[in-house]
């Protein structure tokens, strides 16, 4: 017996062999239709051998081979070439294009260079990507190294990924995040199941609703029923696919029966108006969830109150910044602002909360709540001219507040230094204007810091300094680096006294550009009297 088998699987591969050289291989599709529309939007290609003695061999027969012996990577391309062919003949004819859907191996995918093969295909069948979807199942992302690497080289080129058989895996979900998914397809084993079985009625729900919050497409497959359609159509999947609509068929057979499949809908669906309305009603309902789930996930905080009774109850808040504060949503909403603030803070708040239900379009503030700096823009909303909601927008402004407080906390030291040091410090402008003197040139010149102000930097210098110093400050702003520089400056008694100075660029944080200069001069009269008496 065993023998026998090993013979036959040996024959049927050898056969396989033969049917790629000689074309026995035959594609046959079946169609996706809109659950709402009705309209058919798409195909899938499935394969079919026309033995020359058996007839029509199933592909569960002889798959499994073609995977084995390695027939299923040519095997794969024929396929993939038809499809995309056939795809661009039914746009010839003049019907509107076809998301053409083509199942991929595990074996093609971890081939080399597999996209680009995919993307010589596409180029050469000239079908645009987008029209192109593979359908893969977990067992292709067994390597789940490589998988997701041409799953996403394949997405750069623009065609779409759909996850075939969702729901009968053990890491579906752990997929969806792993990969870039487009669509997901719902196992046909729930699909059958949905009107007699609870568990696989709630499955089918569970993974609508998960497919719309996460912006997937979803599709059924194997509806054969009328019940089924229904079920599907109520809980909003948006494409269906199976053989109440047609089994799978040769594409000029498909092609004849795109009238009679589109009225499929008509005849046994909901009619489009009442599925219209549903979709409406849980869009609604999924973009305010949506809108939730992104308040929750938000840096800041939102918030939104009303006045009831003379008390400011607020009816929304969520955002990372109230779990920063302490709180959290429960502690905020239905409450007034004294149940959950002390005192004195709610007081203050009341002040802007009343302002901006006076219907001030521009109220913003500052305040800390345990350690966490704010700010906060409220903005009414009107209805018949009237307020009335309030909703308020708060951002965490403490690493500000802490930054501005280093500051604070540098410049008042460099302003001791600044104050108290025997040198001359100076704060010049890009056009030589005094800024800033330190009080030590009181003390050395005689003059108050105050009469250098506003004064250019080459006024009191000594006139043979001058034209050096000139060169020096243009190279120094030229070459945006430091320079050492001797000059000589006035006294009151009109003395003159010799400085060693350094003066060094700052630069502007928007274009690099030289911003001011800093000039810290040494006297050194003593040491050229003594560099004098040395050369006598």
């Amino acid at each position: 017996m065993k023998m026998k088998e090993t013979f036959e699987v040996f024959k049927l591969e050898e056969d396989l062999k033969k049917a790629l050289k000689q074309g026995e291989f035959r594609l046959y599709y079946q169609p996706k239709v809109d659950l709402v529309s009705g309209k058919i939007m798409g195909v899938e290609a499935l394969i079919r051998w026309q033995h020359p003695e058996k007839g029509i061999i199933s592909p569960l027969d002889f798959i499994p081979i073609a995977e084995e012996t390695g027939l299923i990577i040519p095997m794969g391309e024929w396929i993939l070439r038809t499809a995309c062919l056939q795809n661009m003949k039914w746009m010839a004819a003049g019907h509107h294009p076809l998301l053409m859907s083509v199942n991929l191996s595990a074996r093609q995918l971890y081939q080399p260079n597999f996209a680009e093969s995919v993307k010589y295909i596409i180029n050469e069948t000239k079908l645009l990507p987008e029209y192109l979807t593979f359908e893969i199942t977990e067992g292709i992302m067994l390597d789940a190294f490589n998988a997701p690497k041409v799953i996403r080289e394949l997405k750069n080129i623009g065609v779409q990924i759909s996850l075939d058989d969702f729901g009968t895996g053990f890491n579906s979900l752990y997929y969806l995040q792993e990969i870039p998914i487009d669509k997901i397809k719902i196992d046909q084993s729930f699909v059958q199941n949905c009107t007699s079985d609870l568990n696989s009625s709630t499955i089918v729900k569970s993974i609508i609703e998960m497919a719309h919050r996460l912006k997937f497409g979803v599709i059924a497959e194997g509806i054969e029923t009328k019940e089924q359609l229904s079920f599907l159509q109520q809980n909003l999947c948006n494409i269906g696919q199976g053989f109440l609509f047609s089994k799978p068929l040769p594409p000029k057979v498909l092609e004849r029966n795109f009238y009679t499949i589109e009225q499929v809908i008509v005849r046994e669906g909901i009619p489009p108006e009442a599925s219209n309305q549903k979709l409406i009603r849980e869009s609604i309902k999924n973009n305010r969830e949506e809108l939730l789930d992104r308040m929750g996930m938000q840096q800041g905080l939102i918030f939104r109150f009303k006045k009831v009774k003379g008390k400011f109850i607020h009816t929304l808040c969520d955002g990372k910044l109230l779990y920063r504060m302490g709180l959290s949503p429960e502690c905020v909403i239905g409450k007034e602002l004294r149940e959950f603030v002390p005192s004195s803070l709610a007081k203050e708040l009341e002040t802007h909360y009343q302002r901006a239900w006076d219907g001030d379009e521009d109220v913003t503030y500052e305040k800390e709540f345990n350690g966490i700096f704010y700010i906060t823009n409220l903005s009414p909303i009107r209805k018949g001219g009237e307020v009335v909601d309030v909703y308020g927008s708060s951002i965490d402004i403490t690493k500000l507040k802490q930054t501005e407080e280093a500051l604070k906390v540098s410049e008042s030291k460099y302003r001791i230094i600044a104050e108290n040091t025997q040198d001359l410090i100076r704060v010049v402008d890009i056009n030589n204007f005094i800024e800033y003197a330190s009080p030590s040139h009181e003390k050395i010149l005689g003059y108050s810091p105050k009469a250098y102000i506003g004064r250019p930097i080459f006024e009191m210098m000594h006139k043979e300094d001058y034209p050096r110093i000139k060169k020096q400050y243009a190279d120094a702003s030229l070459s945006k680096k430091p320079i050492q520089a001797e000059f000589r400056l006035k006294k009151v008694n009109r003395d003159w006294v010799d400085f060693e100075a350094k003066v060094t660029p700052v630069l502007s944080d928007n274009n690099g550009e030289v911003k001011h200069f800093v000039i810290v001069a040494r006297d050194i009269s003593e040491r050229k009297i003594r560099e004098k008496l040395m050369r006598k």
